[in-house]
């Protein structure tokens, strides 16, 4: 059951993992699919502007460019200045055959120089040359998209001259930032609603879980009652006609002092007291009343006192003054002090002290019961409060079982602390009743 609980919350970080890794992905897929659709577009325009760019370029044009004519020069940089803004570009520039640059609009490649740019993009300037326009691939430098095309300047005999090159600016692939932008914000969106899901997931697992070890344990004690109800009627009965039969015989023959006369007598009590645990722990036990905490505990000090003292056990008890009203009822809680109790004192069998406190804290009531016998060990404090698990060779293991129920019923709490040669802490926590509070009497 355990291995199974802990596949079961281990699925929760697997599934989490996962779902996170399937929307990333999906994520990461379409925004390449968005980015490789988009480079297509924006690599289809700059081919047109550039193609455009060499179209304003004639023959004629180009050889009074080649001669340094200034006229020309102005001409030709007015039409590719309109082209420029209409478009968006950031620089259009021309180029010879023998990569040096004829005209820039953006004032970077000089005139009459070998032009750098075609040094970088040596692939798409040679495929121009070669006449045929293309573009470089998208790339990206200080957070900002770059990308560049070149075109043919063609002579009238359908001889190629030169080459046109496009630089597209920042503003040119806006919608690019914007749609990685999107699908950033959109995919973190998606990874803490995954985040949140899986949180609320794993809270519903823990309820369930507190649901289904309630309903085992509902039916633990159902079981237990049926069995209880057949121990009952099957065992007592016998149990008193081995008692009764048993003082007959002693008085008849006069066994009061015989050691193994006493024994039936003793036994016949300790079955009786393990059939009596076993009800009280299966039986229902209602709505529980208001009764005062502190006097069912004084009760119990005063019903062991006599046998701590006889086993060597110093006792120190703090109880706050006055009444300490809680929901609960008188018997069940003396029976749960009891319980702590008896426990602590078969802890100490060479004596020792045993510590108990009770104190108001708000709106609840603290006893503290605190030994110092030998301690548990982790593998016994894990399960001390489990149903019919014992550490005694003649314990019943419904002991602190029985408190813990009582506790729960009551909406309180059992805290158990220990270490093995350092003793035992047992904490029990009930809510005080309603219109009772910090310091208040009734």
């Amino acid at each position: 059951m355990r291995r199974s609980r802990r596949t079961r919350f281990l699925w929760v970080p697997g599934f989490l993992i996962l779902t996170l890794a399937v929307v990333v992905a999906s994520f990461v897929y379409l925004y390449r699919g968005y980015r490789s659709q988009l480079e297509a577009e924006l690599g289809r325009r700059l081919v047109a502007v550039a193609t455009a760019s060499a179209a304003a370029v004639n023959g004629e044009t180009w050889t009074a460019l080649a001669r340094g004519d200034s006229a020309a020069a102005a001409a030709v940089r007015f039409e590719l200045e309109e082209v420029r803004r209409v478009n968006g570009v950031s620089d259009i520039f021309l180029f010879t055959r023998e990569e040096t640059t004829v005209l820039d609009l953006g004032d970077q490649y000089p005139a009459g120089a070998r032009n750098p740019a075609l040094i970088a993009d040596v692939e798409p300037a040679t495929t121009a040359l070669a006449g045929l326009a293309t573009t470089t691939r998208l790339f990206s430098r200080e957070g900002s998209y770059l990308k560049s095309a070149y075109a043919p300047v063609w002579s009238g005999d359908g001889d190629v001259l030169g080459g046109v090159g496009v630089e597209a600016s920042a503003t040119f692939f806006e919608v690019l930032g914007r749609v990685r932008r999107t699908l950033v914000a959109a995919a973190a969106l998606v990874v803490a609603g995954v985040i949140v899901l899986g949180l609320v997931f794993s809270r519903l697992l823990a309820a369930q879980e507190g649901l289904e070890s309630r309903l085992r344990r509902t039916e633990t004690l159902a079981t237990m009652g049926q069995m209880a109800s057949m121990l009952a009627h099957e065992i007592r009965n016998p149990l008193g006609i081995i008692r009764g039969a048993a003082e007959r015989l002693g008085t008849r023959y006069d066994l009061a002092g015989d050691e193994l006369y006493r024994f039936i007598p003793e036994e016949v009590d300790r079955l009786e007291r393990t059939l009596g645990s076993y009800l009280d722990f299966a039986r229902p036990h209602g709505t529980p009343g208001i009764d005062d905490a502190r006097r069912a505990l004084d009760r119990t000090l005063e019903l062991m006192a006599p046998e701590l003292e006889r086993k060597g056990i110093r006792l120190e008890a703090e109880l706050e003054a006055g009444p300490c009203p809680v929901r609960g009822d008188a018997h069940l809680l003396q029976q749960a002090f009891l319980n702590v109790i008896l426990n602590a004192r078969d802890a100490m069998e060479s004596g020792g002290s045993l510590a108990v406190t009770l104190r108001r804290r708000g709106r609840r009531a603290e006893i503290t019961v605190a030994d110092s016998g030998a301690g548990m060990s982790p593998e016994v404090l894990a399960r001390a409060t489990e149903p019919f698990f014992t550490s005694k060779e003649r314990g019943s293991g419904l002991g602190l079982a029985a408190v813990a129920r009582l506790m729960d019923d009551l909406g309180g709490r059992l805290d158990i602390r220990s270490r093995p040669g350092h003793g035992t802490r047992v904490e029990l926590v009930v809510p005080l009743a309603r219109g009772t509070g910090s310091g208040e009497a009734s």
